[in-house]
């Protein structure tokens, strides 16, 4: 989450230009729905077709007093959520979820990228140690090879090679139909956002990591999976970017905003669609077909470094209640998972970093949420 790009003079100057002149016109243009909306997202390969929304939560444990592994399973179900993503391997959160219906992401530590990628025994020996006894009972999805790794070349130079032993040790088990390989990006990986349809990879990454990246993903029928955060870029585009418009502004609001990509004529009214078009128009601009992507992380804060207002109990509330009701609606549907089931209060960095959680430290929700019936 910390690799989040600033946004770019150029990006905040188009917002600001397109959204004077939507909000200028907006009582003469009728408001736009369906797949009208967001249109250049990504169609999706079957494997990921989704007749209802399917909402996770990412479960990480940098934080005091939490509750151990073997109570996370009826706490995620307390909140109607059937996914879960770890950023590990701990056979003991994977054993905890074994015959409980939940689905497991789970991430193989940065660490180990580089030996994994010239090393297929390694490979071969986590999947035999991690995977195989607990995958009977427990229902893994996914695991990552790292996490935002894409712009640190010690780990990005060595990831492909890794993703692909990894999958090779999967195949070797016959399970590649069942867990797929993939790596979480952030979104810093675009160094070009708006308008989405002009949006690009950065030079460094993306002829060299991406491109055979995505071309591996679209081979194993894997998706792209990103972490797409409106709040930061919200907060790094202030006041480019109006709150409502991060916050999936009401569908009946009477001024509801909309950002026009000069290019296409796509309209958008929320920040998150654009955020998606804009990862779908950088694979493109590499010359490759459109692939699944999945959201690996999205929330809202409840609490950030003075002046950030907008970090806050109800905000956070509206916005995931708001892209619960979002999903529901979309005419393609995105697996998306939540960030995150507890405030982290042990990690590094800016205060913000640590309050993006449902629920508190004693398992007791920071506030209410509809997620029935269950998703997914």
């Amino acid at each position: 989450m910390k690799m989040i790009l600033m946004t770019t003079m150029q990006n905040a100057f188009w917002i600001l230009l397109v959204f004077s002149i939507s909000m200028a016109s907006c009582s003469t243009i009728p408001s736009l729905v369906g797949p009208q909306i967001g249109i250049n997202y990504g169609e999706y390969s079957s494997n990921l077709e989704y007749s209802s929304p399917v909402i996770g939560i990412n479960y990480g444990r940098y934080g005091s007093n939490l509750p151990p592994p073997e109570a996370i399973p009826s706490l995620v179900n307390s909140l109607s959520i059937k996914h879960v993503k770890t950023f590990d391997l701990d056979p003991r959160i994977t054993k905890s979820f074994a015959n409980t219906g939940i689905t497991l992401s789970l991430c193989i530590p940065n660490d180990k990228i580089p030996s994994l990628a010239t090393n297929l025994s390694e490979a071969e020996s986590i999947i035999r140690n991690f995977i195989l006894p607990y995958h009977k009972n427990t229902i893994i999805t996914a695991i990552s090879v790292g996490n935002e790794v894409s712009l640190l070349p010690q780990f990005s130079n060595h990831l492909v090679s890794a993703m692909v032993n990894v999958h090779k040790a999967i195949k070797r088990y016959r399970l590649h139909k069942k867990i797929k390989v993939s790596t979480t990006h952030s979104l810093a990986i675009l160094s070009r956002r708006f308008p989405p349809s002009t949006a690009v990879f950065h030079q460094s990454i993306g002829d060299s990591v991406l491109e055979p990246l995505i071309r591996f993903l679209q081979r194993t029928n894997s998706p792209l999976m990103v972490n797409v955060y409106p709040y930061l870029a919200y907060k790094q585009s202030f006041p480019s970017i109006p709150l409502d418009f991060a916050l999936f502004q009401p569908m009946n609001s009477p001024r509801r905003r909309r950002y026009i990509d000069p290019y296409t004529g796509v309209a958008y009214t929320n920040l998150f669609d654009i955020m998606l078009d804009s990862v779908d128009s950088a694979v493109k601009s590499l010359g490759l077909p459109e692939i699944p992507v999945v959201v690996s992380e999205i929330g809202w804060p409840t609490r950030g470094d003075p002046g950030e207002t907008a970090a806050n109990l109800e905000n956070a509330r509206v916005f995931n209640q708001r892209l619960v009701e979002h999903l529901r609606r979309r005419w393609n549907k995105v697996p998306v998972y939540i960030f995150a089931l507890f405030d982290e209060d042990q990690k590094t960095g800016n205060a913000v970093e640590k309050h993006w959680g449902l629920l508190y430290g004693n398992g007791s929700r920071k506030y209410d949420l509809n997620f029935s019936p269950p998703i997914g």
